[in-house]
């Protein structure tokens, strides 16, 4: 937790989700029909592209829950020109002996370490960054994950926060508030912390900025829905919801 001071194993669960298809990405037989017709546009241009696969059985499986790990793998397939690597393994210190080491440093190293960790440990000036990379992805997850793209493409939107307070009222579930001294302050936690005083507002906590403009910036775009004015936050995500979020934000950052 940043404070506002402050059943099968990694390297075989990547194998599974990354194992190639002898089928093309139209004859997936668990894609076939109206269940997933929303996503297999989607889940054929982004097996296309070799973003991600299928399963040796022929299947794509898509309403299989994904990790962080998996998804950052199939964002940096996506956008291999995103890499602040320099060659260097992870800065998070529990994804550098991970399957994913190379996706988190291309996709996190520098900038992105201190804002988009899940916690930190240590003392200045030898502070330790986690990431949790094989925690269930939610969309929360997802949608800061994606907001690195926008801001590689300078596209991500730097609103007042009026009018993200205003965004957020559109949404039955989405939690704006004051923020208390044992509050998640966690890029990934789905609540932002605004303060305040007289006719002034300010962001209340750190990353606050970056959870607000992520949150503007990719609703606004329409890379992340609602349904029925829940936008699910905390929901986790299926591979088939993965592929949907990835090819909205390629058509939406690519020219």
């Amino acid at each position: 937790m940043l404070q506002k001071k402050w059943l099968i194993t990694p390297l075989v669960a990547g194998a599974l989700f990354f194992s190639p298809s002898a089928f093309a990405a139209n004859t997936f037989p668990d894609v076939d029909g109206t269940k997933y017709e929303w996503a297999s546009e989607s889940i054929r241009s982004m097996v296309d592209k070799g973003v991600v696969n299928g399963y040796a059985d022929g299947t794509f499986k898509p309403g299989k829950t994904i990790t962080k790990a998996e998804f950052v793998h199939m964002f940096h397939k996506l956008f291999p020109e995103i890499n602040h690597s320099s060659g260097n393994s992870s800065e998070f210190v529990d994804a550098r002996k991970h399957w994913a080491n190379k996706d988190f440093a291309a996709i996190f190293n520098g900038d992105y370490v201190w804002p988009y960790a899940e916690s930190v440990g240590g003392k200045y000036p030898n502070y330790q960054f986690y990431v949790k990379p094989d925690k269930p992805l939610t969309r929360w997850d997802m949608m800061m994950i994606a907001s690195v793209r926008t801001d590689y493409t300078n596209q991500t939107l730097h609103p007042e926060i009026e009018e993200v307070i205003s965004a957020a009222a559109q949404y039955k579930d989405m939690k704006v508030r004051e923020a208390n001294y044992n509050d998640n302050f966690s890029a990934y936690y789905p609540v932002l912390y605004i303060n305040k005083s007289g006719e002034e507002y300010s962001y209340d906590g750190d990353s606050q900025d970056q959870k607000a403009e992520a949150f503007y910036t990719l609703t606004k775009m329409g890379v992340l829905t609602a349904d029925e004015g829940f936008l699910r936050p905390k929901a986790q995500v299926t591979r088939a919801e993965a592929v949907t979020l990835l090819q909205r934000l390629y058509k939406a950052t690519t020219k």
